[in-house]
């Protein structure tokens, strides 16, 4: 479980069922759920009876401190509120208004790319778009000339992330448990120094777009909006920021580089997508210039690699699943990773199939696929992500031609958000004409 939980899930979930539970010596028992009716039970027929913030705040690793009271972490009344406010955000005229900033960006990072494939054709693509979607992100909805040091803040963050992985959670779990009858009560800090220098970037920003030094935009503009009347507070719209570095650029750029690591360690899946792409862009056919190959690509990706590979939840009254009874307070787990890979729903397992998502074969799966979650409480950026994927891999399948490093497909590393260990790196080269 410690060096690769998401194989020991997977092979619980093979000797064991659907449903089971994990316990190690008198900690509390975590209940993993991975079959579609039951996701579907917690997610969407009694999902107020499971609540996602009391599983956050059970962390060890703090990271309701950076989440505060955002999206992420409330409940009931604040939720719906927060809910309501921010959904906004994501109608088809808010995402248009963002476009400008992301083809900004695009052509930005494709120039950089190009100037660096004369020197190193090799690049780390998972670093360079989380870089990127951090800068569309921050520009879209937080200030667009704002003098943003987008390397440190990444830099930080990432190494806050990097302290609630699933490893450093289970060791400072076992260190809390074996050491309290000794008299010591363990307290994991090493993520205090991050959530400090991401305070301060916070309140920095906060104070100077409240004092009218720079212009706020997307988000920021809205919170800044409800703040003057009162409705929010500077910790409120300190919480939704970090709140929206998890969701708003970090989830994506994850996706994208798996996406673009799928497409070329497929054989003929890149010329095809490429030639896709050529047709859409000359095509005066409209259905044509929907990308359909790219779009079930981008599916097959989530389904492989979603980037968050487990949601855990608290019951708050007892319960019934699957014929078992779920005691109040229990820890209830929906692991993804397992999930997409049922053998009843995905007979393809581990292997990339675009076809899974063709309209018959994927009739009756909506539970069975849950890269951005289900129910009232689904991504709120869900469409804006989905666009964002599409347009970023076009672009780059239209500027480069991309070659896989290894044949040995990457090891998986199980932070909250799911990386390759090492980095993603691919090699490029310019597109032939």
């Amino acid at each position: 479980m410690l060096k690769n939980p998401l194989k020991a899930i997977y092979q619980m979930v093979e000797s064991y069922g659907d449903i089971f539970a994990f316990k190690i010596g008198n900690m509390r028992s975590i209940i993993f759920l991975n079959h579609p009716d039951y996701v579907k039970h917690v997610l969407k027929d009694n999902v107020d009876n499971y609540s996602r913030g009391k599983a956050l705040k059970m962390s060890t690793t703090g990271l309701e401190e950076m989440l505060g009271n955002g999206i992420f972490m409330s409940e009931g009344n604040d939720w719906e509120f927060q809910h309501k406010l921010l959904k906004n955000l994501f109608s088809p005229t808010a995402i248009e208004s963002t476009l400008p900033i992301l083809h900004d960006e695009i052509d930005q990072f494709i120039t950089k790319w190009s100037n660096v494939i004369a020197n190193s054709p090799i690049v780390n693509i998972e670093y360079d778009i989380h870089l990127l979607m951090l800068r569309i992100m921050l520009r879209s909805h937080v200030c667009n000339n704002y003098p943003f040091n987008y390397k440190e803040v990444f830099d930080t963050y990432n190494a806050r992330i990097e302290a609630s992985s699933w490893n450093v959670g289970a060791v400072s779990e076992a260190k809390s448990f074996f050491l309290k009858p000794l008299g010591i009560n363990y307290t994991y800090k090493k993520h205090q120094l991050q959530i400090d220098k991401l305070n301060s970037f916070s309140d920095k920003l906060v104070q100077e777009l409240l004092n009218g030094e720079f212009e706020p935009i997307g988000l920021f503009a809205l919170m800044l909006s409800e703040f003057k009347e009162g409705r929010v507070t500077e910790k409120d719209i300190r919480d939704q920021l970090f709140n929206f570095l998890l969701a708003g650029f970090e989830t994506t750029a994850t996706a994208i580089s798996w996406l673009l690591y799928n497409i070329v360690a497929q054989p003929n899946l890149q010329a095809l997508l490429k030639n896709e792409l050529k047709v859409a862009a000359t095509s005066k056919d409209a259905l044509l210039k929907q990308p359909s190959f790219l779009q079930l690509a981008i599916k097959e990706s989530l389904r492989l690699y979603a980037p968050v590979w487990s949601t855990a939840r608290v019951a708050v009254n007892d319960d019934v699943i699957g014929g078992k009874f779920i005691k109040a307070k229990s820890i209830v787990v929906v692991n993804s990773y397992a999930l997409h890979r049922h053998k009843l729903f995905w007979p393809s397992g581990d292997r990339f199939d675009i076809s899974n998502f063709e309209k018959d074969n994927f009739k009756g799966k909506t539970f069975a696929y849950i890269p951005y979650s289900q129910g009232k409480r689904i991504c709120l950026g869900m469409a804006l992500a989905d666009y964002q994927i599409q347009t970023i891999t076009s672009a780059l399948l239209k500027a480069f031609h991309f070659e896989t490093t290894s044949n040995k497909a990457p090891e998986i590393k199980a932070n909250i958000i799911i990386k390759a260990s090492p980095s993603l790196q691919l090699k490029i080269s310019k597109a032939s004409e």
